[in-house]
């Protein structure tokens, strides 16, 4: 399997996890609302379109994020390496790259724990994320026909020259499903395979906004359903809310703060290499013919149907809430410095018939005794019968 094939798998499977962590932001439990003034009434499945539609061009803000997936330290750790195994080459792993795990890292870091950054974005060929929260920033900006992504801990900044327009939003550094806009675009996807209803609504960063929610169809899934805050003027997706199937505490958060649709300053877009950073200069047309047209779990994004096979090592089964990945037991052996990424998995799950199951709130996986993975966010009985 190509670099690019096992990128665009590595980043499917963390959508099979992260997905919900994406289309999750939310209004984190114990932090309810407050009701605005009432607004006229609108139907679920107007709404519904109105946001997915929403073309909001100009913004900046203070996003709030809680992610809450059940993960535990260890197997976070590691996820860069397993994902990268799942469709590399023996001694050529994609996750070897600092660059990929740079990228990897920044998704990541937003699968766990509580986070706020600052967004801002100025049309199609203008965006601008920072986060430094934690101690450590992570930069990424987008001016024009040049990129610049900055992490502190690594202290490595990497430009990309040459981005045309179209482009500008599939670039693999970008930081993905940053804001509750993005979770709602990805919806589009699954809204087929859902029941939609408005429950009123409320405020977000000091604005008006109708609550729809999202809810999947049919059992299996590990969530129960999706809040969806949306700007009653704007259309634009503010806060999102993502509740598992089981009747726990939300899964994530992930909303705005405080949002201004001014137009951003031109100097939010500007980059200064940090002092003693060690800066990395790539062009982005190498490999461009490479790229898929849509970033994977975007509107528009052609990924295999039902049971069609990714190479030969990364297998998409099902549809909607309950697609699942199946990576073959060549994708997950030991290759480079890597280790074998289901030992890691079976160390931190518990015993089954036929595997080891590992389960969090959001998702689930089994590693069957041949070392076939079956992953996704659906309940464990599901992927067991699915194994059989």
């Amino acid at each position: 399997m190509s670099n690019s094939t096992a990128r665009t798998s590595r980043k499917r499977l963390l959508l099979a996890s992260a997905a919900v962590a994406a289309v999750a932001g939310s209004v984190a439990a114990g932090t309810a609302l407050a009701a605005g003034p009432s607004l006229p009434a609108v139907s679920a499945q107007a709404l519904l379109a109105r946001a997915l539609s929403s073309h909001q061009q100009s913004f900046s803000g203070t996003v709030e994020s809680t992610v809450d997936l059940g993960l535990p330290s260890q197997l976070v750790s590691q996820l860069p390496s397993a994902l990268g195994a799942s469709g590399a080459k023996s001694g050529a792993s994609a996750a070897a790259d600092p660059q990929a795990q740079q990228a990897e890292q920044q998704l990541l870091g937003l699968l766990s724990g509580t986070h706020d950054f600052t967004v801002a974005m100025d049309g199609p060929n203008r965006q601008a994320f920072s986060s430094t929260d934690t101690g450590t920033t992570v930069r990424f900006v987008h001016n024009g026909t040049e990129a610049w992504s900055y992490d502190s801990r690594s202290n490595q900044a990497t430009q990309y020259t040459g981005i045309n327009p179209d482009e500008a939003t599939t670039h693999p550094s970008a930081p993905a499903m940053s804001t509750p806009a993005d979770a709602a675009r990805m919806l589009q996807e699954i809204a087929p395979f859902s029941s939609v209803s408005v429950d009123g609504n409320s405020m977000v960063a000091g604005r008006q906004v109708y609550v729809l929610v999202i809810s999947p169809k049919g059992a299996g899934s590990t969530i129960g359903d999706v809040r969806l805050s949306v700007d009653a003027r704007t259309d634009m997706a503010l806060g999102v809310q993502v509740d598992p199937s089981d009747g726990s505490s939300p899964i994530a958060d992930v909303r705005f703060a405080s949002i201004s649709y001014a137009e951003p300053a031109a100097s939010t877009f500007d980059f200064t290499l940090p002092q003693g950073a060690k800066l990395t200069t790539k062009s982005a047309q190498r490999g461009a013919g490479q790229q898929q047209k849509h970033a994977p779990g975007h509107p528009g994004a052609q990924g295999p149907q039902n049971g069609q096979a990714r190479g030969d090592d990364v297998q998409m089964i099902g549809t909607g809430w309950t697609t699942v990945y199946k990576i073959s037991p060549s994708a997950t052996a030991k290759n480079g410095k890597g280790g074998n990424p289901a030992d890691a998995l079976k160390s931190l799950g518990h015993s089954v018939p036929g595997g080891t199951l590992f389960t969090t709130k959001a998702f689930n996986v089994l590693v069957t005794d041949n070392g076939t993975v079956y992953a996704g966010a659906v309940t464990p009985q599901f992927l067991e019968n699915l194994a059989k």
